[in-house]
């Protein structure tokens, strides 16, 4: 059967961006199909249609979650994703205290929602082209092991 995989990402200068494109790229390598979507424009419980989502998400300030995924993670604070796997992404800064926070609070709120991790959280200090190839390998992977 195939897999439904939604990656979803907020973006403010267009890293996350480019690193969603990259995530994508790494489902279809595992031969899987996507849906790619910018989270100012979806609903959290668009969430549930799906067996593997992939949230990426920049961090600001003292690991704060990009402005459009934060009503966003609020909104999901009711969904049920027991059964449904998950992993997170996102660019930061390690100049500051909470590194990548924006990507460690969207695995809290995954889980706290029922999900699985099936990856580690991928983060990135500064620039993002020479970690995309990476980041492929890591949604390959991720994918791969979404079970069947």
């Amino acid at each position: 059967m195939m897999k439904r995989v939604i990656v979803v990402y907020g973006s403010s200068t267009g890293n996350t961006e480019r690193m969603a494109k990259a995530v994508a790229k790494g489902v279809y390598a595992a031969g899987a199909q996507c849906r790619v979507a910018n989270v100012a424009g979806i609903v959290p419980e668009e969430l549930v249609g799906y067996d593997l989502l992939l949230l990426g998400s920049s961090t600001w300030g003292d690991g704060d979650l990009q402005d459009d995924f934060v009503s966003f993670a609020g909104g999901m604070e009711s969904l049920c994703l027991g059964g449904k796997r998950a992993a997170v992404f996102g660019p930061g800064d390690s100049s500051w205290p909470r590194f990548c926070g924006a990507v460690d609070s969207l695995e809290q709120r995954l889980k706290a929602c029922g999900a699985v991790l099936v990856a580690e959280g991928f983060k990135v200090d500064g620039e993002v082209e020479p970690c995309l190839a990476e980041l492929e390998s890591w949604a390959r992977k991720a994918t791969a092991e979404d079970g069947e």
